[in-house]
């Protein structure tokens, strides 16, 4: 198993020749199969005649901490616990409630570990996590486990999609589809260690997020459930029901015809490879399964591309030279239709197609991928400036979408003000930026529908 092209050691420190166990850090992909990081921490201690410690922490000051966050992962602990026991593995959850809760729980696992493996993930909170732990006295490893591509194949940013496709395509072929979890050759699944330890059953998820000191006014999505079960259950319903169509209803709200996958690949409940596996072993036309595969890996190594790659991928200093042109052009154009952000936040503008897929947002977690286009580009001219509107965006979208805090979140906003796009027609407000209305949009699809149904 070469998992070169996907390993970064974070130090130099030596192997703790005194350690018990090696420990897996697992952040964000959060399966027990199909993954690189895993794998690579399976091969680490297998090597070594040791055991293997997986921790999964979920501590109350991330940013954007809330009930829907919260049970949405704590909905996919059980499953992993059930797992990895069978397959002599030790898992820990801890869900860390309030300032009172032990903290630090990683540094002190790590103090009888021989080393540490973790998540490579290119945005949100992760880079600093992996700089912080890369101080510890052991080696400590990060593996991308993020994509189709290892996120090493593209040593610098990409300027659209027309430039990643063709270096995508000629690496595809070569790529796995199925990722086997090796096999543990040390099983310990009730080893003792010193950490703190929550146990999550179905029964007691809404006790547990209730005592916790985060945001409880944005409630638990109402229609997505998290964990690998729950996103599985989704992709079969989406190969056999969706896919055979989904050239064609893919950009239609009203009906079920999107892959609603991205949380389950966010929260890495779901390998895209196993996504892309499913796809093309499916019985649907091909123009079906590449406009699929076109947003699934295209798109969505593109957006990691560019946060790997741009310090600046949460910011409008990302953008294009001629996006941030014709921002500096079109800075003090009148904006007659100015809304505060409170009535933007509770869906109470005068636009009832937005409003609608705000409310979306709002109840599901979720906002379908086409409305999203319009969603971004609206507030764009209800905001003082473009950094406003960027701002209100980002937070609205960390705040309630269950696939928020991602490389494709962050570039799907910024595509608004230009992003991996192109120039257009010049107009007021938005300047060469690509221009939406709801008037053109409503004839597009049963906006009617999708109103009444969100």
């Amino acid at each position: 198993m070469d998992l070169s092209s996907r390993v970064t050691k974070l130090n130099q420190s030596k192997l703790n020749t005194k350690g018990r166990y090696v420990l897996y850090w697992m952040q964000m992909f959060k399966r027990a199969s199909h993954n690189y990081a895993l794998n690579f921490a399976i091969q680490m201690a297998n090597e070594r005649q040791l055991p293997l410690v997986v921790y999964e922490g979920l501590k109350f000051y991330y940013p954007w901490a809330n009930d829907r966050i919260h049970t949405f992962i704590l909905e996919g602990v059980a499953e992993k616990q059930a797992e990895f026991s069978e397959r002599g593995v030790r898992y820990i959850f801890y869900l860390q409630r309030n300032k009172r809760d032990p903290r630090n729980t990683v540094a002190k696992l790590a103090r009888e570990a021989a080393l540490v493996v973790t998540d490579d993930y290119p945005c949100f909170i992760i880079p600093e996590h992996n700089q912080r732990i890369a101080e510890l006295k052991l080696p400590v490893y990060a593996v991308d486990a993020n994509g189709m591509v290892p996120l090493s194949a593209l040593p610098k940013e990409e300027y659209a999609a027309y430039t990643i496709r063709p270096k995508l395509n000629r690496l595809l072929p070569d790529l796995p589809r199925t990722i086997v979890t090796p096999h543990l050759d040390v099983q310990k699944p009730t080893l003792d260690v010193e950490c703190p330890e929550t146990i999550v059953s179905p029964d007691n998820i809404a006790d547990l997020v209730s005592e916790c000191d985060i945001d409880h006014t944005v409630k638990p999505s109402n229609r997505y459930h998290g964990g690998t079960a729950a996103g599985r259950k989704r992709l079969t319903h989406f190969v056999r029901n969706i896919l055979p169509h989904y050239d064609k209803t893919r950009n239609d709200p009203s009906v079920d015809g999107s892959s609603r996958l991205s949380p389950y690949l966010h929260f890495g409940f779901l390998s895209i490879q196993e996504v892309v596996a499913a796809v093309e072993q499916a019985k649907a036309p091909n123009t079906a399964k590449d406009a699929f595969l076109e947003e699934a890996i295209v798109r969505r190594e593109l957006s990691f591309n560019f946060t790997r790659h741009n310090p600046d991928y949460d910011s409008l200093k990302s953008l294009p030279v001629w996006a941030l042109k014709t921002m500096r052009d079109h800075a003090d154009d009148p904006r007659p239709e100015l809304l505060d952000a409170e009535r933007i936040e509770a869906a109470d503008t005068y636009d009832e197609l937005w409003n609608a897929a705000q409310r979306e947002l709002l109840s599901t977690g979720l906002l379908h991928n086409y409305m999203r286009m319009l969603w971004g580009k609206r507030v764009i001219e209800w905001q003082r400036s473009y950094e406003m509107a960027f701002e209100l965006l980002v937070h609205l979208n960390n705040k309630y979408a269950l696939d928020g805090r991602d490389p494709n979140s962050y570039a799907g906003i910024l595509w608004c003000f230009g992003k991996h796009d192109r120039p257009w027609f010049e107009r007021e407000i938005f300047g060469t930026i690509r221009y939406m209305t709801s008037r053109s949009m409503a004839k597009k699809f049963n906006a009617r529908r999708y109103m009444g149904s969100v």
